[in-house]
């Protein structure tokens, strides 16, 4: 991956003058992704929840620029920052329009073997164990098909502290958000954790995350997942479990249904997929996601949502890759209005991705 970088030499800018002089590197970085989109059933489009073709953020990473920098401050160890806004390339605007920066803000301190300590804007630990090891799409796919890990894992948050450690096969990552509302403490505040173990070819990983309603600390979203892979000669498999309960309505939102207050959901969500390099130029992945939820819309209701995706990537160089992609969606029972109008939703679409 070819960056740009830029060394500024604090003692030469006259900004410490009389001490040793300092050295900062800095990267500029991004993903361009960008991709045409079939569905054959979206509300908002011409007639009610007809067909649609649109030009769509990537399905495989969203776009996304970023700056990032880092000092040597001796003795192994260092200070570093990052900075990184999403961008859609269909017309221009950022991902998030009410920040600077949607993605990440933070700043941290790597001690080296006393671990990393990063505050600001974050993945939550649940997120990155997904993304980095063990979802099969990465948590990268359209919305369609990124309900299930989006909803449980929340992404990122703000107002984070988070841990970092790796002990020789174990990866540990501990953080803590606190919340905004001066009256009530306990309001926003998130707690996570995740566990990640090697054994050769073989990875585990476990997490849990506990996240306090933003206004009413009463009502809270509880997430517990398991995961596994593992690497063959040219594939690797993946899989793994969630156990979620929120109350904050949270989880409605995400998968795209109604949003009613003070709802105990309960969600059994399952996972599994592979992704086959078939030759140096071409990566297959097929995925499957199924949820069990309970209590979606009233007490005692159930409902089931399932999706495959499948995707091919043939990659033009190490930087530049041209991919196509199919999904279907499907709602029964409870679940039935996460989908607007029909029961099962197929998707398709082709883009290409550029990383710099």
């Amino acid at each position: 991956m070819k960056r740009i970088t830029l060394s500024l030499a604090l003692a030469g800018l006259g900004l410490a003058a009389g001490t040793a002089s300092a050295e900062t590197s800095i990267t500029l970085y991004g993903i361009a992704d960008v991709s045409i989109r079939y569905l054959n059933t979206s509300s908002g489009a011409v007639g009610e929840n007809g067909s649609r073709v649109s030009m769509e953020n990537g399905a495989i990473s969203n776009s996304r620029w970023g700056l990032r920098g880092s000092e040597d401050l001796g003795g192994g160890n260092r200070a570093f920052f990052r900075l990184e806004n999403g961008i859609n390339l269909q017309n221009g605007m950022g991902s998030g329009t009410d920040k600077a920066f949607s993605r990440l803000a933070y700043v941290g301190l790597d001690g080296g073997q006393v671990g990393t300590l990063t505050l600001g804007l974050q993945n939550t630990p649940m997120f990155d164990l997904l993304a980095d090891y063990f979802d099969p799409l990465t948590v990268g796919n359209y919305d369609q098909n990124a309900w299930l890990p989006a909803a449980m894992s929340r992404v990122r948050t703000n107002n984070m502290t988070k841990y970092a450690n790796t002990f020789g096969d174990l990866s540990v990552v501990l953080s803590w958000a606190n919340g905004e509302d001066w009256d009530d403490h306990k309001a926003g505040q998130q707690y996570g954790a995740s566990l990640r173990y090697a054994i050769g070819q073989l990875g585990l990983g476990a997490a849990y995350q506990q996240t306090y309603d933003g206004t009413d600390s009463d009502l809270r979203q509880r997430v517990w997942n398991l995961n596994a892979s593992y690497q063959f000669d040219g594939a690797k498999v993946f899989a793994g479990y969630y156990n979620g309960r929120d109350e904050t309505g949270w989880v409605n939102g995400v998968m795209g249904g109604a949003t009613t207050a003070n709802l105990d959901r309960k969600d059994n969500g399952y996972f599994a997929g592979v992704t086959w390099q078939a030759t140096p130029r071409w990566a297959i992945t097929g995925a499957a996601y199924y949820d069990q939820s309970k209590n979606v819309e009233e007490d005692g209701d159930k409902g089931k949502r399932y999706a495959l995706v499948a995707v091919a990537e043939y990659s033009l160089s190490k930087r530049s890759q041209l991919y196509g992609t199919v999904d279907w969606n499907k709602v029964s029972d409870a679940a039935s209005g996460e989908i607007a109008g029909k029961s099962s939703q197929v998707g398709a679409g082709v883009g290409f991705r550029h990383i710099f």
